[in-house]
């Protein structure tokens, strides 16, 4: 079985850091992102068969609308580049870089690395649906525990992949809140 990762990939049988074409037919090919990804889907597929996503879910709202209360609910609110995810435990670990900060109840939540957990459940019935190399909008609540260090986004979390007509109305959002506009419910 070949499997690649982009236009390269690596085979056991070759020297270090060896990689050939998309073409070239080794049975053995190995690379750990590949690898990742698929332990990674094999563990959301076993979730996805023993948990009925429909009623675990939110049903999906076709247009998402950015709105005062939702802006005021979350303690947070970022734009994200999704750059890598591994798995620990029950979790999915993304590793984000934070865009932009639109909103942030928590100090620790800075521009730069960071990252995202979510849990594998979660992440089977995509509920949040996230990729890596994709940027997202994510609003959420700041309930992490200490060995889980970033953002944590759930089932009750939004994430939606980014629009740049996004940054104007957040913007927006953010002075009202400034301005006093939000109470926390």
């Amino acid at each position: 079985m070949l499997i690649t990762l982009g236009f390269t990939h690596l085979c056991e049988g070759c020297p270090p850091d060896v990689q050939h074409g998309a073409g070239w037919g080794c049975s053995r090919v190995t690379q750990h992102r590949v690898l990742h990804k698929i332990e990674a889907h094999a563990a959301q597929s076993r979730l996805a068969k023993h948990s009925n996503c429909d009623s675990y879910c939110k049903p999906a709202k076709g247009n998402y609308k950015i709105n005062m209360k939702k802006y005021c609910k979350k303690d947070y609110v970022v734009q994200v580049n999704v750059l890598d995810m591994e798995t620990v435990a029950n979790w999915a670990k993304f590793t984000v870089n934070v865009l932009s900060v639109y909103k942030c109840r928590d100090e620790r939540v800075k521009r730069g690395d960071n990252f995202l957990w979510i849990h594998m459940k979660d992440l089977a019935c995509k509920c949040p649906k996230i990729q890596i190399s994709r940027k997202y909008l994510v609003m959420g609540i700041s309930d992490n525990p200490i060995d889980r260090p970033g953002l944590m986004a759930d089932k009750n979390s939004l994430v939606i992949q980014w629009r740049d007509a996004w940054t104007r109305r957040l913007r927006k959002l953010q002075r009202r809140e400034k301005k006093g506009k939000c109470l926390k419910p």
